[in-house]
């Protein structure tokens, strides 16, 4: 069912997710050319799809960003060769591709710390060196360079809203008090898996779906309209919003969620805002209620735009947290599901180094006990934890991220009670995605953890509970 899956890179540095964007965008666009142009027609609109990952492009400009992500000082310096590059005939493609991905990283990291402190000496001399052989390349090359400079240094402070009455940014009225919930993380990548899985969940005809964060690389404009709203308001059948305008009408079905995750947020979270404008969606954090239960969502990623200053240890505004126990404390009998982007514990990534968000932990412990389940993505798979630190954790993040089982997760803290239910491959060594099915019946809830098998269109529950 469509392509194979290749494993996508991805990374946890800012500069280097706005690197793979901005590459991202200049090949999808390209690639988008409609042959009604040669013609003098003017083509018709049409969504951006997300580029094969096989492509030497994106492969070249991949192997960039782990020198931004993790390289040493010089790195990219050492990556551009002093001498012009050889033609495309002699020494074939794929090396002029890295010399000209690599000129064009080294001429806007230069650009923008110009930008910055005023000093234009580096750039100048860098143009000077690099200009002639640089004219060689593909003109994209020049595109990419100026859309990745206008990223950095048009980013701004989050729009973050923060509420005015503890009463704020709650729903009563999206959430039937029998209804049918799809809750998935980490689906945001734009490729034919996602498309599919989300054509599986519009199948069940829910009442509501609640998306757990990430839209991969950085959270662009380019990647939420075209990797997000477009596949989702299609598959989904929501109404058709404008961009930047706000959805009129709220009594719209499925009612649709889109919490942040921290790669939403790598582009200063405009687009995040503006999208969530368009599903009706009151902020980043928001209490949805009916008669019996409650999902209680937290902004988790505020704090994690920047990777390089949290050490994977995320954590949360303050007013929000009053804003949060106010809801759980007060939830008029209600059955509190929290959700949040980012997990409290892990069995296999690791946390500042830990199994457990120690900046998190004590400030959330007092209502861990009054939480039916805590559900979370940010990890690609999906877990089952046996009660922990007081709270039934699962962890869903399998929505759409290919990971292959060649690099099987890491079982780094044993100590950390599990159910032993695991994802299954597919026939190209990938893990298969899925999502949670919640079918609500007043005070009652039964959740299924779903895997589907996109090679036939089927799923299998891999685990089932009561709440």
């Amino acid at each position: 069912m469509g392509e194979p899956q290749v494993e996508m890179a991805q990374f946890r540095g800012r500069n280097a997710s706005l690197w793979q964007s901005a590459v991202d965008q200049v090949v999808a666009k390209r690639n988008a050319v409609s042959p009604a142009a040669s013609f003098g027609i003017a083509p018709r609109a049409v969504h951006l799809q997300r580029p094969r990952q096989d492509d030497s492009t994106i492969q070249s400009s991949n192997d960039l960003a782990a020198l931004l992500n993790v390289g040493p000082p010089g790195a990219l310096a050492a990556a551009v060769p002093e001498v012009a590059p050889p033609s495309a005939v002699a020494a074939g493609l794929v090396d002029t591709t890295k010399f000209c991905s690599a000129t064009a990283l080294r001429l806007a990291e230069a650009a923008i710390k110009a930008h910055f402190s005023g000093d234009y000496t580096e750039v100048s001399e860098l143009h000077a060196q690099l200009d002639t052989p640089f004219a060689q390349c593909d003109p994209k090359w020049g595109e990419v360079l100026a859309t990745y400079v206008a990223s950095r240094v048009a980013a701004g402070p989050i729009p973050y809203r923060r509420y005015s009455s503890l009463s704020d940014f709650v729903i009563t009225d999206r959430l039937p008090d029998n209804a049918t919930v799809v809750l998935i993380a980490d689906w945001g990548t734009g490729q034919p898996a996602a498309k599919a899985l989300l054509a599986q969940v519009a199948s069940q005809k829910p009442d509501v779906v609640i998306h757990l964060g990430d839209v991969y690389y950085s959270g662009s404009q380019s990647e939420v309209q075209n990797y997000f709203y477009s596949i989702w308001q299609a598959s989904l059948g929501i109404p058709n919003v404008a961009w930047g305008d706000k959805l009129a009408d709220l009594a719209a079905k499925p009612a649709t969620f889109h919490m942040p995750g921290n790669h939403d947020m790598y582009a200063g979270g405009a687009p995040y805002y503006a999208v969530i404008d368009m599903l009706g969606q009151p902020a980043s954090y928001f209490c949805l209620r009916n008669s019996n239960w409650q999902f209680v969502t937290m902004d988790t990623s505020l704090h994690d735009s920047d990777p390089a200053t949290v050490d994977d240890a995320t954590d949360v505004d303050g007013l929000e947290l009053i804003w949060m126990k106010d809801k759980v404390n007060n939830a008029g009998g209600r059955k509190t599901i929290l959700l949040t982007h980012h997990q409290l514990f892990t069995r296999f990534e690791k946390i500042g180094g830990q199994a457990l968000n120690q900046n998190l932990l004590p400030k959330f412990q007092d209502v861990l006990p009054k939480l039916a389940a805590w559900i979370w993505g940010h990890e690609h798979n999906m877990v089952i934890y046996q009660k922990y630190q007081g709270v039934l954790g699962r962890c869903i993040g399998h929505g759409a991220f290919p990971v292959s089982n060649r690099s099987p997760y890491t079982d780094n803290f044993p100590d950390v009670p599990l159910e032993d239910v695991h994802l299954d491959a597919d026939a190209n060594d990938f893990y298969r995605h899925g999502y949670v099915l919640m079918k609500m019946n007043g005070p009652s809830a039964n959740l299924q953890y779903i895997q589907f098998n996109a090679d036939t269109g089927t799923e299998n529950v891999l685990f089932e509970e009561n709440l």
